[in-house]
This record gives C-alpha cells, structure tokens and sequence, in this order.
C-alpha cells in the first residue's frame, strides 16, 4: 500500500494549493525514504534474523519497489492505480506469515499459516471488473488492512500478556505496532480519497499527508524492531520449532 501522493493525486490538483501540496509531497518522500532503514538494518543481520523479521523484511522490500514504481508512473503521468492491486495481496500474506511466527498458541500459528496463501484471492476483484485498477479501491485495501491490524493488535496483546520485561525491547511489539499504525491509516482512507478527490481536492492533500506521516513513523518502529534483540525464547521463530542453535542454520527455519 502505497501513501506516495505521485499515485493518489490526480494532475488537475497539482496547481491547487501549492504549501500543502509541498508539504504532501516532502512527507511522501520522506516516507519512501525512511524504508530504507528498517531495510539496511534487516539485510545487515540478515545471517543473524529470525523468519518472522526476514518475512518483514521481504514486505518492507516489495514495498519499497511499490513506492519507486507508483512515483515514476505518477512523474511521467500515467496511471499508477493498479500497482497496489498487484501488490497488496502478496504484502498481506507477507504479514500474516510473519505473524504467524510470533504466535504463541499453535492453533492460531496454524491458522494463520494456511490463511496466507489465501490472500491472494484479493486479485480476482480488480481482473472480474468488481474494481477498477484506475481508482481507489472500495473495500480490497480497506478489508486487507482491517485484517493485518487485527492480526497485529491479537499478536501484541496476546504475547504481552506473557510478557516478563520491556515491550518496547521486543521484536514482535514494535513491528506489531509499527504495522498497526500504518495499515490503520487505510482502513478508511481510500474509500474517503475517492470521495475527497472529486469534491475537495486540498482536504484530500492533507490526509494523505498524513498517511504519510504515518508511515514515517511506522518505518521508525520496524527500524528499531529489526535491530533490537531477540530477549524471548521463540521469538520470531514460531512455537512449533525450536530456537536456532547457530546463525549458520537461519535458512533451514524457513524449510519444514
């Protein structure tokens, strides 16, 4: 999911309101930019990261992509629309593998393992014309953001109610959040964007700006989540295998 104005801002808005315009754009590149240090941080660990990071990680990277892709098509004033159509499915089993990592309990591991694949039924809306790809989505990025920030908030309360120590020194408690914050910032946007755009273009400015901002923090937090400690056994590895016994062996976690 992209916040990148390029993407949602159409060209007849681009000579409205120049200082909040700037100020869309500043925070969206910025936004884009800020990716870049959840992701140097993972791949400088990378031998070291447990699957549930390595999965973040491979979300933060096709996101960055997402980003580069929309901005390019938006600066050469194309339709840029149908990016976060493609994309979105594949980011959301993303998450849900990666949280399936961090669960606890080995029903709701298993569940949401086979849940994953299954994200991407979200392609058939567009290629059945339920959606248009030159539009806002409806309900796709509303309805797959609801489910990642669920998934998220069940993970970061169910594990902090075990928890002994810091949240804040935990993994799964700042990606977690990190990935509240940003996916809750499309759970009404879009459909609210599609409305904005036609009817109050400045207005639509500003909450993309926000979004914006959201994001920026979020990258913040999946900064700190990729760098901080795994304190917890488990962490990240999911309850059914055990820990790794040495950075040698992190690519056999990934084959069960």
């Amino acid at each position: 999911m992209s916040p990148s104005l390029c993407r949602d801002l159409p060209a007849q808005c681009l000579d409205r309101d120049v200082i909040g315009l700037w100020l869309g754009y500043s925070f969206a590149s910025l936004a884009t930019l800020t990716l870049l240090l959840p992701m140097v941080a993972g791949a400088r660990r990378l031998p070291f990261l447990s699957p549930a990071r390595r999965l973040v990680l491979l979300f933060l990277a096709l996101e960055f992509v997402n980003e580069d892709i929309c901005f390019i098509l938006g600066r050469l004033g194309r339709n840029n629309q149908w990016v976060p159509y493609t994309a979105v499915p594949i980011e959301t089993a993303l998450i849900l593998a990666a949280f399936s990592r961090w669960q606890l309990d080995r029903g709701m591991e298993r569940t949401l393992r086979a849940a994953a694949p299954l994200m991407l039924v979200f392609w058939l809306p567009p290629l059945l014309g339920w959606e248009r790809p030159t539009e806002f989505s409806l309900g796709i990025e509303s309805v797959q953001a609801i489910l990642c920030v669920a998934i998220a908030a069940y993970t970061v309360v169910r594990r902090a109610m075990d928890l002994l120590g810091q949240p804040q020194e935990q993994d799964w408690f700042l990606i977690g959040t990190g990935v509240m914050l940003y996916f809750a910032t499309f759970a009404l946007m879009d459909p609210l964007n599609r409305y904005l755009m036609r009817h109050s273009p400045p207005t639509a400015i500003a909450v993309l700006t926000v979004r914006a901002g959201a994001q920026i923090v979020a990258n913040i937090l999946y900064y700190h989540g990729m760098r901080c400690p795994i304190s917890q056994r488990n962490s990240g590895h999911s309850s059914l295998v055990p820990p790794l016994s040495s950075p040698s062996s992190w690519w056999r976690s990934g084959r069960r």
